[in-house]
This record gives C-alpha cells, structure tokens and sequence, in this order.
C-alpha cells in the first residue's frame, strides 16, 4: 500500500491508510471523500474498494458512452456505484446488494451523495428467485451459502434483464458461476455488451472455470484476464498445492469480456 501512495500521492489514500490503521476490522464508521461523506461497514474494506476503482480504475472501458446502462451485482456500500456516475452521470444503474446490513449503507450513501437515476435491490442475483442463506462477513467476503446465516431474497439476473445492458458488472463472492452461465443458457448474455467479473475459484468449480470461457466465447465474447492470484482466504477448506509460489489451490481471478 505504501508503494501505491507514493505511485499516486493520493491525499485521499493517505487519510485511508491511517484510517485502516487506527481501527479495528469490521468497524463500521464514516470517512469524507472530495465527493462528500461515505459510510462503510471496515476502513480496510473501503481502502481496498477506493485503491481497485478509483486509483486502478478497475471499471474503466472504452466505448461505453454517455448514457449508460449498468447493471452492479454485488454493490456493497457504493464505491462501484459513486465512480460510475462520477464517471457517466447519465448513466442508468442498477445495483444489487444481499447483504442487509451494507445494502442500508449502499442505500444511505446514494441517498446522501444524490446520485439520481440509480436503483437499490436488496437481494442475492443468483440464477433461480426464491430465498437464499446469506452469510454476512463483516467486510467484502459475505456470500451466498450453507453456513450460518441471514435468509435473504434471490432474484434471477436472467428474468430482469429485458433491454440492451451495456456493462454488466459481477463481483458476487462465488455465485457468478451459476449467474453467468444461466445468462448464457438463456441468451439473456446476448444483450450485454461489456463484462466484468471477480471469479473465485477452486478445484470444485474447476470445470466450471472452462465451461464459462466457452459459453462467453459461443456468446461472441473476446476475453482477457487482469489481476490473477492466490487466495487462500477464501471460504473453504484448505487447499494446498505442492508449488512454492502457489501454495493454494483457491484463487481470484478478473475476467473482462466485451462483445467485438
């Protein structure tokens, strides 16, 4: 992080850092950007969502225009959401958060900042509706799954999407699989045209991994990948390998499709 500071010599990342710094993870509190005050649910959380979209600009794309369509699965608290209408303030978003705790600060957020033309959906975008165990984590890694949790709603991204989607951005802690490939089978994916998307993957959604780059490819996607690594903080067991440099079988990796 201090090699990022001095890359940048970012004031704003500064103040976060010392933030971080001085409070306990899963904190929450509220910090003042240039663009005004922003609640968050863990300093380091937001450091590391302030660093990823607005310094790295993890969501920037050419040829999106001035006006668009964007739908935002997996909100958290709404860094996604502030830059892209920082970025196209005519945009059109739609953004989904599971989580009932952050999806009140997401809400507050947009609500104080007065972004317009953005909707909040408090719920899980899975590939069925229904209801789903939410599993809060305090931070970023809350996820859909069987362990203890809260029941929340699930909405199927596939019946939402009726018009042209120009970016479609995921980030659902390990539901994108699922997601992704019933957009394919449904050829709801065919209305989308630019992808990005957080895999988190392991040995168990190991032939998912290549099922999904044939369905986007079949889709007339092009791929490219950014920011691959290890994870082993990733819910699940351990997996170990027996190579030094990748000592875990669980990894993160960013997918980015756009239509040619």
């Amino acid at each position: 992080m201090v090699d990022v500071i001095r890359r940048t010599r970012s004031w704003t990342c500064v103040r976060l850092f010392w933030l971080g710094e001085r409070n306990p993870r899963r904190v929450p509190g509220a910090f003042r950007f240039p663009f005004g005050l922003v609640r968050y649910t863990d300093a380091g959380a937001m450091l590391s969502l302030y660093r990823e979209i607005f310094l790295d600009r993890g969501y920037e794309v050419a040829g999106l225009g001035d006006a668009p369509v964007i739908l935002d699965c997996g909100g958290n608290i709404g860094m996604s959401v502030i830059w892209f209408k920082q970025r196209y303030p005519r945009a059109r978003i739609t953004v989904f958060e599971a989580d009932p705790q952050t999806a009140d600060l997401l809400e507050e957020n947009v609500r104080a900042l007065g972004l317009t033309s953005v909707t909040v959906v408090r719920a899980a975008v899975s590939d069925a509706a229904g209801k789903v165990s939410f599993v809060p984590e305090g931070s970023l890694g809350g996820h859909v799954g069987d362990g203890p949790g809260v029941l929340v709603d699930a909405v199927r991204l596939s019946d939402l999407i009726t018009e042209p989607v120009d970016y479609l951005k995921v980030d659902i802690e390990g539901s994108e699989f699922g997601v992704l490939k019933d957009l394919c089978a449904t050829g709801k994916m065919g209305l989308v045209n630019y992808l990005s998307c957080e895999l988190h993957c392991n040995p168990a959604v190991q032939d998912q991994v290549a099922e999904l780059w044939t369905a986007l490819s079949q889709a007339g996607f092009r791929i490219t990948v950014s920011d691959a690594r290890v994870d082993a903080e990733l819910p699940g067991p351990p997996v170990p390998t027996p190579f030094l440099l990748a000592p875990s079988a669980k990894y993160l990796v960013w997918l980015y499709a756009w239509r040619v």
